[in-house]
């Protein structure tokens, strides 16, 4: 049961999911399974991603380098093309040049839809789970879409380890189950749980072995609660 029906069950002992809106959403194009590096290079989208998804920052060339992972000399660059292209504007405050979404643009809203639903569904899931993240010890996601190879109607499957409460996951991602337009199924483990659980059952060996996408931690962080090598995607 996805995070939408979860949290309409608590507020109505009994209730179904409602199947018209899963079938609104698999009738919907493909917008996740679309390819955004055939319309920009993955240090484009990384830039983009974090501006455009985020339009109350502004951030300076160091910082978005930071965030992003890029190269300096890259982020300058890209700056600079997409403040020529109209993506972003850019503005003095002090001696710093900032840089920002620049959501007046003819098509912000329809490349920032692209972005949310593809190169972007990473960083608007590890946004909403910000609030959570000095209680998560790791979060990924998992399945088709952890392993590139959803179809229209697949679920986001997100795995946390940590001592927050599922309560509080499907609080924290359920408005980026609405932004995304996806159902998110969160499964959420205790540290200690997680562990045990790793090693004797099926389905979490089938799990680590397979490509992930992380959101809070990384492969090591997840090797080191499991106690051995999960491979590293």
């Amino acid at each position: 049961m996805a995070i939408g029906a979860r949290v309409r069950a608590v507020s109505r002992p009994g209730a179904w999911p409602d199947k018209s809106l899963q079938k609104r959403r698999q009738s919907l194009p493909n917008m996740q399974h679309f390819d955004a590096s055939l319309l920009f290079p993955e240090y484009r989208r990384r830039i983009l991603a974090l501006l455009l998804l985020r339009p109350e920052l502004a951030l300076h060339g160091r910082e978005v380098s930071r965030r992003t992972g890029l190269a300096s000399g890259t982020v300058t660059r890209e700056l600079n093309k997409l403040v020529e292209a109209g993506l972003l504007r850019r503005e003095k405050r002090g001696n710093q040049q900032v840089y920002s979404a620049q959501v007046q643009g003819p098509i912000y809203t329809e490349l920032a839809s692209i972005l949310r639903k593809t190169a972007g569904m990473g960083e608007v899931l590890a946004e909403a789970l910000m609030p959570l993240a000095d209680r998560l010890k790791s979060a990924f996601i998992f399945g088709s879409v952890g392993r590139g190879e959803e179809s229209a109607g697949s679920d986001v499957d997100v795995m946390l380890v940590g001592q927050a409460s599922f309560r509080e996951v499907v609080e924290a991602l359920f408005p980026a189950q609405t932004q995304l337009g996806r159902d998110v199924n969160p499964k959420v483990f205790s540290p200690e749980e997680f562990r045990v659980k790793a090693r004797a059952e099926p389905f979490l060996r089938d799990v680590l072995s397979r490509p992930k996408i992380f959101l809070i931690g990384n492969a090591d962080d997840l090797a080191e609660l499991v106690g051995r090598d999960t491979g590293h995607d």
